[in-house]
Order: structure tokens, then C-alpha cells, then sequence
């Protein structure tokens, strides 16, 4: 630390005029003069650069930690756009703040212009004189004048944010959106479209958490809804443009009112929404609620739904639905052959009719005589695959899902599976389902009607509480599910696959599908949850701290992680 005598001198001596006098001669948007305090440097490594702003005192109140400040450098037509990463106080004298003789000086006498205050900057980027974005190649000079950033301009060119995409939020510093000197705020939007990153960002999945009660649905729906019409070349037919078709699985009964407008929606709300180009409104009929049939139709939690059942047919694709979570993998390799063998002999066989193929004392002695399934091992998969559930769930009439596949995925509508009205088992036998049919569709091998018709089109895969199917903890079951979206995920941009996990709970998201998510949207959250999604050092100790709809995006394809704040109101009924 420099000697704060020899500070102050310095300071003096490389001012045009005082500290006052320079406080008096800053317009209301400059914050002070670089000074050099132990040092003026930038280099490569982010540790050997220090940039340092002298606060006049009538500035020191205007300053916080995050705010974003530009550097024009005066001899070359170039600015550095920085963030305040530390704010300081030095002694003005020698005097130790904690010696007899200061603790003993009246308060009266001791005030803050007995210290200097100084910022620490954080050089992002630099502007060049033809508005473009660059690497910090050259140093500020002492004594140059810092300033707020001013202009929606300097905070995309120094970000890097793209002009249009997928609103998001508006760029923010302590949960307060930035305003321009015209009052405006600046939109912060994902990249939807080929230009920059070759690919919509969306087919590189996205991540949105937080805690209980910091804003994950209506953030979550306030971006869906920006998804909703958009259009996505097909790069494996042709470069056709079609419209997605978004999935959402809705364990809390959240979603179907997207098909409504937001009643509470102001004139003046609506004419910031589209002077940004923002999306809102219901779908109307756009959007289409199924709910499941287990045993009997028991939903009723929206006015106008579509009854479903799951058919036992399915499991000749997914044996694992019958799993359970108690086979060990010697148990799940036999209920495979078990399956296979069943439907190669029912070709559209029922769960009632596999039954009597398992209680069939024939079927036992055959796989006695080939060997294939050991009888102990059999046993216990009679025992395992006659379980109520499953009586409940499967062929319990028409409507069957791979009846109705051409209605639910299809060009630019919106299908919401609720499961709040299932139980336990069943409902993660839908969801089950319906992933798999969707990942195995998108990885081409699923060769059947409802296969080919889920590849036609871009699907967008919204899973709330994502966290208890994509899981950290796996069973057999588990495993199977969660590497084929490992497979799907990672040929996203080519399949036009796009995740969108919401989760209060990231620490248990299987950390092989977390792996595979470009974009993470993040709420408020304590410190450790903070670590397990991916928040950026720097934001992990501030997280904690988020009121509802603040929040950090760390999207490293679109932007420079930073803060933004959400709308405060929903642009579709909440």
C-alpha cells in the first residue's frame, strides 16, 4: 500500500487544478480522474492489470460497486469500457485510526474529507472508433476523466450484446436497470438467429434457477413466450423454415394460462414491449393442456384440457418405463429381453395381456431351456411388473398418446402435460414417456409414425422442475433416460432440439445434462446452489442477495455474464 502522505502529493501534483476545483469542473456523468495510487497498468492476466479513479468528494455518493464506467483514452479515438469492481478509502495522513490519540479526536472533528476515496476499475472492452468491440490494448493516461456510461451504444458495443433475439431482461447493477441519458433501458436479448453464432442460441439449451419465490415461472414464461412464432431453418431437410413446437411438462399447474392475455397490462407497458420488440399476449388457441389418465380422469385444473392415455405399446420402445426404480442392471438387461420377447409375439399387445405372458408357466420353462433369463431373476421380474400403478396408467382407453401425436407435435403450437393431478408413479411414467419419445425421435431412432413426425419440426422442451427427472441420484431407470438426452442435447443445433430446465434445485440435476447447457439464467439462490449451476465466481456471494426478478445470465455465446433485472409484470396471464 502507498504511503498516504505521498498519495495525496501525487494526486495534487498530477491534477490540473484540486480536488474541489476538479469536482466542480466534472459534468453531472463524470465520476473523477484516473489516478495512480501504487500503480497505473493493463496486461494479459486479469491480476496484473490496475486501473484506479480518484472520487472527488462531491462524487463519492453517486458510485457503487458493478456500476459500468468509460475510459475515452483522449489520444487515440478509442474508449475502455470498464465495471467498478472495489471501492476504497486511504488515510489522508499518517495518523493510525486506531492509536490513542485519534480515538480520543471529538467526532466533530473527524469527518470523510479526512480520507480519499478511490475505485478499482475492471477493463471489459475497448470501443473502437468505428463502434466495434475490442480486445483493452492500450492504457489510459494519468488524470484522464471517467465517466458513467451514458448510452445504450456504449453498453452493447462494451458487452457485446446482440441488437434482437429472445428478450430476456434489461442490463442492470444492483438491481436497478441502466438508463441512458435519454431515460431508456437497455434490452438484453438472446441471440435467435444464425447471424454471429451460426445457430439460434436456444439449440444450445438453456438453464433457468433460483430459490422458491425469486420469479422462475414468470421468468420462465415471459421467455417462452418471446419462443412462440419464431422461425429456425431445419439443417437436416433442406434448410426449410418451420415454426417450433414447445413441449412443456408442468408439474405445478402453472403454464395453461399463457393462453390468456394479462389483463393488468398497461397502455404504456404495452408500447415499451413493442417499441423493444418484445413479445406479449395469449396464444389462445395456440396452446392445448393434456392431462394423463390414471384410472379415471381426475384433472380439472384449467376450463378446457385433453384427456390422454399412455399405451403399453410404448414400452416395446421404452422397456424402462415398467423399470421401476429397484432392478439392478443384471434385472433390467432381463426385463429387455422379456419385452422384446412379449411383443414379438404380441405385436400390439396390452400391460393385461403381458401379464398373463409372465404368469404363463410356458414362459418360464422356456427361458429354463434357452437360458436367457435365469428363473430366479424371472421371478422376481413377475413380482416387479405387477405393481397398482401400473394397472392405473396404461391402456385406460382412447386418446391414446401415439394416437394423438399429430396434434401435439406439430408446427408453432404450445403442448402442456400437467402431472399435478397424478401420483407419484404415474407421473413420472408420463414424463417418462413423453422425453423418450422426443429423444429418441431427434436421434432418429425411433422408425415410427409419431417418430417421424416429431422430426419434422424444431421442438423446444420446457421441463419445470427438471431437477427430479434429469437426476443426480439415478436408478437404472435414470440412467437410461438421462443418456439419451446427453445424446440429444449434444447434437441440439443439428436435431433443433432445445432444452429449457427449470429448476429450484440445481445440486440435483444430473451433472452429465448440465454439462451439455450453454445458457444459464440465474435467480436468487444460496452460495453452494449458486456453484452448482454455473454462476460466475464473482456473482456467487451476491446471489443470495437477489430480490424476486433480478438475475445473472451467463451465456458465453451471446455476451459478457452480467446482471439483468425482469420484467416486473408478465406479458401473458400469471
Amino acid at each position: 500500500m502507498a504511503d498516504p502522505v505521498e498519495l495525496e502529493r501525487k494526486l495534487k501534483i498530477n491534477a490540473v487544478a484540486s480536488p474541489v476545483e476538479q469536482a466542480l469542473s466534472l459534468a453531472p456523468d463524470e465520476i473523477g480522474r484516473i489516478c495512480i495510487a501504487e500503480e497505473l497498468s493493463i496486461a494479459t492476466e486479469d491480476k496484473k492489470t490496475h486501473i484506479e479513479v480518484y472520487i472527488p468528494e462531491e462524487k463519492r455518493n453517486e458510485l457503487a460497486l458493478g456500476d459500468y464506467v468509460v475510459i475515452p483514452l483522449g489520444y487515440k479515438d478509442y474508449k475502455i469500457f470498464a465495471s467498478v469492481e472495489q471501492l476504497c478509502y486511504r488515510k489522508r495522513d499518517a495518523l493510525d485510526d486506531m492509536s490513542d490519540v485519534h480515538v480520543f479526536v471529538g467526532a466533530e472533528r473527524l469527518g470523510e474529507d479526512d480520507y480519499i476515496e478511490t475505485a478499482v476499475l475492471n477493463p471489459i472492452s475497448m470501443i473502437g472508433p468505428e463502434g466495434q468491440a475490442l480486445e483493452v490494448r492500450y492504457i489510459p493516461k494519468p488524470n484522464t476523466l471517467v465517466r458513467k456510461v451514458t448510452s445504450e451504444d456504449e453498453v452493447k458495443i462494451g458487452l457485446d450484446l446482440p441488437d434482437k433475439g429472445l428478450f430476456l431482461g434489461f442490463v442492470a447493477v444492483n438491481g436497478e436497470p441502466i438508463q441512458t441519458r435519454q431515460k431508456q433501458y437497455v434490452p438484453y436479448y438472446l441471440i435467435n438467429d444464425e447471424t454471429k453464432t451460426g445457430d439460434p442460441l436456444i439449440f444450445t439449451h438453456v438453464l433457468i434457477a433460483g430459490m422458491s419465490g425469486r420469479g422462475k415461472t414468470h421468468v420462465a414464461k415471459n421467455f417462452v413466450r418471446q419462443i412462440v412464432g419464431s422461425v429456425y431453418p431445419m439443417e437436416r431437410r433442406g434448410g426449410e423454415q418451420r415454426k417450433p413446437c414447445i413441449v412443456i411438462i408442468d408439474p405445478e399447474n402453472e403454464y395453461w394460462k399463457m393462453r390468456e392475455d394479462n389483463p393488468y397490462l398497461t397502455k404504456d407497458a404495452q408500447e415499451m414491449l413493442f417499441g423493444h420488440g418484445i413479445k406479449f399476449g395469449g396464444i389462445k388457441e395456440k396452446l392445448t393442456v393434456y392431462a394423463a389418465v390414471e384410472g379415471e380422469p381426475r384433472y380439472s385444473g384449467c376450463p378446457k384440457y385433453t384427456n390422454f392415455t399412455i399405451p403399453f405399446t410404448l414400452v416395446k420402445d421404452f422397456p424402462y418405463l415398467i423399470a421401476g426404480g429397484e432392478l439392478d442392471e443384471n434385472q433390467y438387461v432381463s426385463l429387455v429381453q422379456l419385452v422384446r420377447d412379449f411383443f414379438y409375439y404380441h405385436e400390439n399387445g396390452t400391460y393385461q395381456e403381458f401379464l398373463d405372458f409372465v404368469d404363463n408357466p410356458n414362459t418360464l420353462e422356456m427361458y429354463k431351456q434357452n437360458g436367457r433369463i435365469h428363473p430366479g431373476t424371472f421371478q422376481a421380474l413377475q413380482r416387479r411388473v405387477d405393481r397398482p400403478q401400473f394397472h392405473k396408467i396404461f391402456d385406460q382407453g382412447a386418446n391414446s398418446l401415439t394416437q394423438l401425436y399429430n396434434d401435439i407435435f406439430a408446427e408453432d403450437v404450445v403442448s402442456v402435460f400437467a402431472t399435478k393431478h397424478l401420483s407419484p408413479d404415474a407421473e413420472r411414467i408420463v414424463v417418462l414417456a413423453i422425453l423418450s419419445m422426443i429423444a429418441d425421435a431427434k436421434l432418429k431412432s425411433a422408425p415410427t409414425d409419431w417418430g417421424r413426425r416429431i422430426e419434422k419440426f424444431p421442438i423446444v422442451l420446457v421441463v419445470d422442475e427438471a431437477h427430479r427427472y434429469f437426476t443426480r441420484d439415478q436408478t437404472q431407470q435414470d440412467r437410461v433416460i438421462v443418456e439419451k438426452f446427453i445424446k440429444a442435447a449434444k447434437q441440439g443445433r443439428k436435431h433443433r432440439l432445445a432444452l429449457v430446465l427449470i429448476t429450484q434445485s440445481p445440486k440435483d440435476l444430473n451433472e452429465s445434462v448440465l454439462a451439455q447447457i450453454s445458457t444459464r439464467i440465474l435467480l436468487g439462490m444460496e452460495r453452494e446452489m449458486a456453484e452448482f449451476a454455473g454462476a460466475p465466481p464473482r456473482y456467487q456471494k451476491v446471489l443470495p442477495y437477489f430480490e424476486r426478478g433480478r438475475m445473472i445470465v451467463h451465456a458465453p455465446d451471446n455476451s459478457k455474464p452480467l446482471e439483468l433485472k425482469g420484467l416486473d409484470f408478465c406479458v401473458v396471464m400469471h
